[in-house]
Formats: C-alpha cells, structure tokens, sequence
C-alpha cells in the first residue's frame, strides 16, 4: 500500500463554497486525469466528485512527494491557484485505503449508510477507467472497497433506518398499516417536504395520490408529476373520509385540519385508521386529533424523535461495518505482500520449464524415429514432473512473503539456488490476480 496515496476535501474538512469550485463535472473527468499524469509523475490516477467531497486517488512510486504537485495542477487545470487559498487532506498506504472503503461502504456520508454513494463511487471510478487513469494497482483496490461495501450492506442493517423527517413518516405509516399499495394519501401543501413524502410514498407502492393546495396551479403541477389528482382546497374537507394518510405541509398560521372534521370523518370510515402526518412549522393539524380512536398524529417532533433513534441505531450498525472493513483491509494487505513475490515465481517458473523443455528435446532428438503417441506420452511426463517440481516451492513462496525479513530471506535463497534474474520491485505483474482466488 506505500505506493498508494489520496487528496480529499469534504464536507468535514472544506466549506461548501470552495468543494462547489472543485466539482468535478462528467465530462471533465478524462481531460483532468491525462492532464494530472502528463505533468506529474502518476501510474494511475482516479477522481471522485460528489455534492460532498472531492476525492482524487492516485498510485505512484513516492505518493508523498508528488500529491503536493497533484494538488497544485488540479487548481491550475480549473484555473484556482489565486482563487483557493486551501489544501487537501492527504493521506497515504493503509489510511487511504481504509478512508476509499468508508467512503465507498458510506460510512464517511453526511448521513450514514446512504445508499446512493456506492453507485456515485461507482460511476466516478467508470468514468476513470475509460478516461485511462485506472490500471492494475486501483483497479484491484475499488474491486475490494465494491466488495466491503456489499458486505456491510449485507451483513449489518445500516441502511435500513430512517434518517430523514419525511422517510421517517412513510416509515410509520408502513407500521401502521402494514401494507400501503392500496391506501389513498392526501397531500395537503406543495412544497418540499411534501414532495420528498411523496417520492417515498411512490416507492413504497402508494398509487392513490390526492393533492391540495392554496394555489391550485401547484396542486395541479404535483399531481401531474406523481400521476395523482389534484383537488381544489376549499373542497378539501369533501376528501377527508376517502384518505387513509393525510400528509400536510403548509405555510398556514392555524390549523386547518381541526379535532371535529376528523370526528365526522372517523364516523363515516366506520374508524378505519388514518394517520395524519404534520410535518409543517407553524402545524396544519389539530393535536386533539389523538383522543380520536383509530386517529394517529405526529407532527414534526414525533418524527425528529425517531430520526434521533434510528441514527443512533445506525451508528451502531457503523461500528459492525467498522468491522468488516478492517477484515477487507487485511485481506487487501495480504494480497498486496504476495505481489512482491509473482516476478519471483514468474521467474522461477520459466527458469524449471525452460530447463525441462531443453532436456525434453534433447531426449526426442537421441529417440530419433518415434510415433506420435510415444512422443505425447514423453512429454506428458516431462511436462507433469516440472509442474509437480514446481508447485510446493511456489506454495511456499507466497506465504513466506508473508512472513517479513524472514520471508526474503527464504526468497533470496530460491532466487541465488536457480539463479533467478533480479527483477525490478516496481514493477506490478502484468496478469490481474482475482483478490477472490483461493487457490494457492
């Protein structure tokens, strides 16, 4: 991992109005990475922009003396270096590594366990690998930060909380009436947090969808985006008995719904439940509507109360992902110690089979006149002793280069036994291994 290093500014490190001048654009992005390895000294670059931080990973021969040079060519390229006055956090081998898997993992998000991270790493790290910036070395890294973030999404349930006021209530409806697909919902407001109740409502199946509002053009704008209907306020009331989920979310100063029109509803539902869901400030709903049977109201603190609890739910859940990561993290490290000994093994290798394929010949030119099959046959043999020859030594290998000094020690040895040819430590085998293959 020393060759790895990474520059981030996020929303933890950098204000808002300097990561929106560091944003990274699409179509930016295999201009940017061919700039950063023509004039710095990169093997292979990878850029990440998202609405919270600004990531660039990179693997050269000495991160720490080139992400100086990087940091100041990204500012050139977008014409920054009299604008910022600031630097990136760097960081380097294991911690970089560890800080791409909570990122990807969306552990570093501003809300934990947001599950659209991993798509946005994904697609940044696409865009790197068409613009030429990824190679073997971050290739096999974003593969395993892919693998750990499946793996906490699997294994813990740090996405399964509502962590936002409107998903909170659509979370509660979910409890109270088990099953949405069938349920009317009326939307008393047009305005944000109606919409966001509304787009978690779609998910969750709901397809009855009624809308009103003050200004019935913006009832009539909803309505057309979410398939719904709209319904003219001052007729409002005339609706009530028909919704099974009244969200509302307006800028009235009183309530507009009020304890009695919900009694003359509940008598006509035959008190059939409905919940009322109040996520304005100053509140559209009556709170005297709880001493109403089969009636449930919460209004904007209820549901903080339960943002609060399932955050806490998810940073405990964070602390089993923490987990997970630091396993894939010592996978990662194996993996990278046995890249140090494939040029040795390469090297071995060819060394046995050269060897047996010269004597190979020479023993079929002493034969002369031989048929096919007893040529098949001799080196079927020859063939099979050189690979047998070859396999526990190799086995070896690898977890001896496990095994630090003394580990070389037993490398250098097999190297001066058959006379390997010394090999550049710099340079990353030219096969991909598959981190997943369990094979010696």
């Amino acid at each position: 991992m020393k060759n790895f290093g990474l520059l981030t500014a996020s929303y933890k490190t950098t204000a808002i109005e300097i990561r929106e001048k560091l944003a990274i654009p699409d179509h930016e992005v295999k201009d940017l990475i061919a700039y950063l390895k023509r004039r710095c000294r990169l093997d292979e670059v990878m850029l990440l922009s998202t609405c919270n931080r600004v990531e660039i990973y990179l693997y050269a021969r000495n991160p720490m003396q080139v992400m100086g040079e990087v940091e100041t060519v990204f500012k050139e390229y977008f014409q920054l270096t009299e604008v910022l006055d600031f630097k990136f956090k760097q960081l380097t081998s294991q911690d970089a590594v560890r800080h791409v898997f909570r990122v990807t993992a969306s552990l570093e998000a501003m809300i934990i366990g947001e599950p659209q991270i991993t798509g946005q790493v994904k697609n940044y790290f696409h865009l790197s690998v068409e613009g030429g910036g990824c190679g073997f070395f971050l290739n096999q890294i974003m593969n395993r930060a892919f693998i750990t973030a499946k793996r906490v999404r699997n294994e813990t349930e740090i996405a399964k909380f509502a962590v936002s006021i409107s998903f909170a209530a659509v979370e509660l409806a979910k409890k109270i009436f088990l099953e949405l697909k069938e349920k009317v919902i009326l939307i008393v407001g047009a305005g944000e947090m109606a919409e966001l109740a509304v787009t978690h409502l779609i998910k969750a199946g709901c397809s009855h969808l009624l809308v009103t509002n003050r200004t019935f053009s913006r009832a009539v704008s909803l309505a057309e985006q979410i398939n719904g209907s709209a319904v003219r306020f001052e007729y409002m009331a005339n609706h009530l008995e028909t919704a099974d989920i009244i969200i509302s979310s307006t800028g009235a100063k009183g309530f507009i719904i009020e304890q009695e029109m919900i009694q003359k509803c509940m008598r006509k539902r035959k008190h059939r439940p409905m919940f009322l869901i109040d996520i304005a400030v100053p509140r559209d709903i009556d709170p005297l509507i709880n001493e109403i049977g089969n009636a449930y109201v919460y209004d904007i603190d209820d549901l903080q109360l339960v943002v609060d609890a399932n955050m806490k739910t998810r940073e405990g859940e964070a602390e089993k992902a923490l987990v997970i990561i630091e396993e894939e993290i010592s996978k990662m490290e194996g993996w990278l110690v046995t890249l140090d000994v494939v040029p040795i093994i390469k090297n071995f290798r060819e060394k046995v089979l050269g060897l047996a394929g010269s004597e190979l010949q020479k023993g079929l030119d002493q034969l002369g006149d031989i048929s096919v099959r007893q040529e098949r046959a001799i080196r079927s043999m020859i063939n099979g002793f050189a690979y047998k020859l070859l396999h526990q030594p190799t086995v070896m290998m690898k977890q001896k280069a496990r095994e630090g000094a003394a580990g070389f020690e037993y490398l250098q040895t097999i190297s001066e036994l058959f006379d390997l040819k010394p090999v550049n430590e710099d340079q990353a085998p030219r096969k991909v291994i598959n981190l997943n293959d369990k094979k010696n």
